[in-house]
């Protein structure tokens, strides 16, 4: 059974996690199928031990519409896994459902991050939390999209704030923050920015980050 950290003080990360056979479809010119959920689970792992490291983060939640799949790649960690409804689909039905969760057992600051952030790092995340701001957003490397999302106020983290991830979602949730009249701080680190969907996105990747995906993750070297 994967471990759960006690609420504690902090912030509450949500990482959304999809099943272990859609997921990289967009590299499946490269990598097979079983290569494909074996750098889910590499990468969903990094981001995971990755939160849990970070001073500020009081307990990471995993939402998912496959918990199997999801406790198997997170054994050993210390993460609640919360099951996305059948009724709540997609990654904004997914935060919706795990944000109401988590908002009836207390208030307390949101981030979302997302599950594919290979070169993700404490000090990023450290630096997102101590940006001072209601909702941060960290953008990816092409400035429209968001990979990890703080809510920082109160109304915001308890729903007054939607989620607005998709195409464009950068814009979105800026247009959000002020249509609620939230100040919102743009952050883009590189630990922050680069995602893993496309060959291309490997390139971008530091050295260092690509040899250690790769170790484990034959077929991307």
């Amino acid at each position: 059974m994967t471990g759960v950290r006690p609420p504690g003080r902090g912030t509450t990360a949500v990482v959304p996690l999809r099943d272990g056979v859609s997921g990289k479809s967009r590299l499946a010119a490269v990598l097979d199928g079983g290569s494909r959920r074996r750098l889910v689970r590499v990468l969903a792992r990094h981001v995971v031990a990755t939160l849990l490291a970070a001073d500020g983060v009081g307990r990471v939640v995993v939402v998912t519409a496959d918990p199997v799949f999801t406790r198997e790649t997170l054994a050993g960690l210390e993460v609640e896994v919360l099951e996305q409804p059948a009724g709540r689909p997609g990654l904004n039905g997914a935060l919706e459902h795990a944000r109401e969760v988590l908002t009836a057992r207390g208030p307390g600051p949101l981030l979302v991050a997302h599950a594919d952030l290979p070169a993700l790092s404490p000090a990023d995340v450290v630096a997102l939390l101590a940006t001072d701001a209601p909702v941060v957003v960290a953008t990816d490397r092409y400035g429209s999209g968001t990979n990890l999302l703080l809510l920082r106020a109160g109304d915001a983290a308890r729903g007054a704030f939607r989620f607005r991830f998709g195409i464009g979602s950068l814009a979105a949730h800026l247009a959000e923050a002020e249509a609620r009249g939230l100040e919102a701080v743009v952050v883009d680190r590189p630990g922050t920015s680069v995602d893993l969907d496309t060959a291309d996105d490997w390139s971008q990747l530091p050295d260092e980050v690509r040899a250690a995906v790769g170790q484990q993750v034959p077929g991307l070297l």
